[in-house]
């Protein structure tokens, strides 16, 4: 029962602890890994999802949003996806609601999107956005850092070093790039949380290349700011496929 707890915790947000004013409020992520079949693109399953999957959850009310994470450049052991479907849902009783929908009236659907896909059972995390307003983009670059804490640093501690990461990065190039933190809830160990950074090509390439010529760490240093976890990191491209709301 405390591991369970600790684990719903993980869906309280952070505070002020990542320096941005009133991020929105915690979410809870659900994920399917899968490989892509035979003949199947990454772009025909983020149209599938743009399209089927949209009308669907308008025509259903379902409230939720989705992305699909193609996978560029990924670390061992979670290198064998191809892609990761993510669905994220504002409170458990959009999740459970989102379930009887597709459980009662999307078999086809269903059907279809795994006639594209192979995937295992999803794991589900707690999300936390860093940063006070989404980065809203149908195609932009994502860096998953999968990380462990030190000895005697928090999750919270991971957040507040995301955010002043992330708030240096946009104060110096005056760019819009966007951070959350997901944390393990059901289905997923291994590693304490993973931090996502995102935002437009433009963006995120400018943010890659002060970390290539070393400009990023330099002024990091500057700042005082030290590690609080070991990471490994991971490079996507994340394609919006719904929107809540939209």
């Amino acid at each position: 029962m405390k591991k369970l707890l600790t684990a719903l915790a993980c869906l309280l947000p952070f505070g002020a602890m990542a320096d941005t004013p009133t991020p929105p409020a915690p979410a809870i992520a659900e994920i399917f890994e899968c490989t892509l079949n035979e003949g199947v693109s990454a772009a025909d399953v983020a149209t599938f999802g743009r399209k089927d999957v949209r009308s669907f959850t308008r025509k259903n009310e379902v409230p939720m949003h989705a992305y699909l994470w193609e996978a560029i450049a990924i670390n061992d052991p979670y290198n064998e996806a191809d892609v990761r479907w993510v669905n994220y849902y504002p409170t458990w009783s959009d999740y459970y609601a989102s379930n009887e929908a597709f459980n009662t009236k999307g078999s086809k659907l269903v059907e279809k999107f795994y006639s594209m896909v192979t995937c295992n059972k999803p794991v589900i995390l707690g999300s936390q956005v860093l940063t006070s307003e989404l980065v809203v983009a149908e195609r932009k670059p994502m860096v998953a850092s999968v990380c462990n804490l030190n000895e005697g640093k928090t999750t919270a501690d991971g957040a507040a070093f995301v955010g002043r990461l992330i708030g240096m990065t946009n104060s110096q190039q005056d760019s819009n790039i966007g951070a959350s933190i997901m944390t393990p809830v059901f289905g997923v160990s291994g590693f304490d949380y993973v931090s996502t950074i995102y935002g437009t090509t433009e963006d995120m390439a400018g943010m890659m290349d002060t970390v290539r010529d070393r400009t990023l760490p330099a002024a990091m240093q500057a700042a005082g700011m030290a590690p609080v976890a070991e990471c490994v990191n991971d490079l996507h491209v994340s394609h919006l496929m719904i929107q809540l709301g939209q």
